[in-house]
């Protein structure tokens, strides 16, 4: 579906979510057409339909994301998110290390690269810990040790993949197990937050494996910190999410920078959709 006219508004998907339908539904209400490029159509380099357009980027695939964003720069386009911040905010490693630049809050995090093989330095960590890879989403491809033996043995097991950068894991010191909470940027505002619980017995969070989601009401050093978090990548979009401790402090544990927010506008009642929509139109009119 591209508009007849040439689309000063482009939305790159991979497929139609939730998300998209309420974003295409929501320029549709406001009377604007706009452009769809799927991730299965041949794009040129430059591709000339994005010339002089806004191009929100809403592909699953973050390899997709990257590459789209790219293609719309070297078109004369604007990305939203920028090709930079999606390089950065799909690979965990690279926003700790900006998010630690600008002075937030990261959870404990130790990197093991490549070739890493001291395992003797492991078994001073506090456990439990969690393993994940760089790059990843929903929870796939963490794991939980709950001892040295069992984070040597996750380590020993993924030198043996085939991809190099599957080999590195991130290993962190968790917050309050099942519990986080998800707080919505838009062009530099905080438009809503959730506090997302993991079903019983489930340490992870995430909504996409059963958990419950309600409303989150952010004091100002929770706000603060995650319009911080957005703007350390760049991230005109952004969904910051934050863990807790038994202490009740902080710490910034993702930025997601091709954000979902189905959940977030359920539990809220918050439109999300909208309220990206307005950003748009007024980078676009600006």
């Amino acid at each position: 579906m591209v508009a007849d006219d040439k689309s000063l508004i482009w939305v790159s998907l991979d497929i139609e979510r939730v998300e998209e339908e309420s974003l295409i539904a929501e320029f549709t209400r406001r009377g604007l057409k706009v452009g769809i490029a799927g991730s299965r159509e041949l794009k040129a380099i430059p591709y000339y339909d994005f010339e002089g357009s806004l191009v929100l980027v809403r592909n699953i695939s973050a390899v997709n994301s990257i590459y789209v964003a790219a293609i719309a720069d070297a078109s004369g386009g604007t990305p939203v998110n920028s090709t930079s911040t999606l390089v950065i905010g799909h690979d965990k490693i690279l926003t700790y290390a900006a998010l630690a630049k600008k002075g937030l809050k990261i959870p404990r995090s130790l990197v093991a690269l490549e070739d890493f093989r001291e395992y003797k330095a492991l078994e001073k960590l506090k456990f439990p810990v969690i393993v994940k890879p760089p790059m990843g989403s929903w929870g796939r491809l963490v794991s939980m040790a709950r001892s040295s033996e069992t984070l040597k043995s996750i380590l020993s097991h993924v030198s043996f993949l085939e991809t190099p950068h599957l080999k590195v894991r991130l290993i962190q010191e968790p917050g309050m197990l099942g519990v986080d909470v998800r707080c919505f940027i838009v062009g530099g505002s905080l438009i809503a937050c959730m506090e997302r619980r993991g079903p019983p017995g489930e340490w992870r969070s995430n909504a996409a494996l059963g958990g419950t989601a309600r409303p989150y009401k952010p004091d100002h050093d929770v706000e603060e910190a995650s319009i911080k978090a957005a703007e350390s990548l760049n991230a005109e979009i952004a969904g910051v999410d934050l863990l807790f401790d038994s202490m009740g402090e902080f710490y910034v544990n993702e930025v997601n920078v091709v954000p979902e927010f189905k959940t977030l506008m359920k539990a809220t009642g918050v439109n999300i959709a909208g309220a990206i929509v307005d950003y748009i139109i007024w980078k676009v009119k600006r």
